[in-house]
This record gives C-alpha cells, structure tokens and sequence, in this order.
C-alpha cells in the first residue's frame, strides 16, 4: 500500500520537471504560473494530482487484479487517464476561441507523453517483484 501511495505522488513529477525546464527557459512575462518554473511544477502537479484521485484511482482498481501488470499497459492507461478531463477543457476552449492550435497540439502531447510517463513510473514503483537489492542494483 505504501508504494501505490508513493507511486501517486511520485507520477506527475518528470512532466512537471519537463514543463518547469520550458518555463524556465522560456518565460512569459506578467502571466501568472508561466513567469516561474517553480509554480508551473505546483501546477502541474495538482493537475495530476486531481486527475489521479478523480479518475486515476477506480482505473487503478479496476486494473490490479484482471490486467497483466506490465509498463506499457500503465503507460496507456495513464496516457488515456490524463486526455479525458484535458480533452473536454481543451475542446471548451477551443469552441469559444480562446486557444491556438499550436498551443492546442503542445497541451494534447505533453499530457499524453507526460501521462504515458506517469503510468510508467507508477508501474515501476508498485511492481510487485520488485525488492530493495532490485533498486540497489538499478541506481548502481
């Protein structure tokens, strides 16, 4: 139980990382979270955050006893988990022309890449075989 709640809270970080990194490189002046990287990683973990105990959880459920457990399985589904609430804002959005396609197509592959990511490092932290001697080796 432990892992599955480190997993939860470990997922969202290397999206964030990613979107802080463009943040920080590339900021826009007088626009809230995308002026500081630190905020645009608060953000976007709470934004995953809200989706993992929204949707994230029941697919958990449902997934751990009847599917195979393997990597690219999570990473779908994680893929899958963070497209449904970002697609029906984004479509909102997009019907009333308040978003570029440009920034439409970044949003779309930076949720999907960052929510096939997360359900792999979800995936790598709750499986089951997996011991300290296993995680010693692997960071050796």
């Amino acid at each position: 139980m432990k892992r599955v709640v480190v997993a939860f809270l470990v997922a969202p970080f290397p999206t964030a990382a990613v979107q802080s990194i463009f943040v920080y490189l590339w900021p826009k002046k007088g626009m809230g979270v995308f002026e500081h990287a630190q905020s645009m990683f608060l953000l976007i973990c709470l934004l995953f955050y809200i989706i993992e105990l929204v949707v994230a959880v029941p697919v958990y459920l449902a997934m751990r006893k009847r599917l195979p457990r393997s990597m690219f399985g999570y990473g779908v589904a994680g893929s899958m988990i963070t497209l449904i609430p970002i697609v029906a804002g984004l479509a909102a959005a997009m019907s009333r022309g308040q978003i570029s396609t440009y920034a439409l197509i970044y949003d779309l592959i930076l949720f999907a890449a960052g929510g096939f990511v997360a359900g792999a490092v979800f995936w790598r932290v709750t499986k089951p075989e997996q011991t300290v001697t296993d995680l010693k080796q692997t960071f050796v």
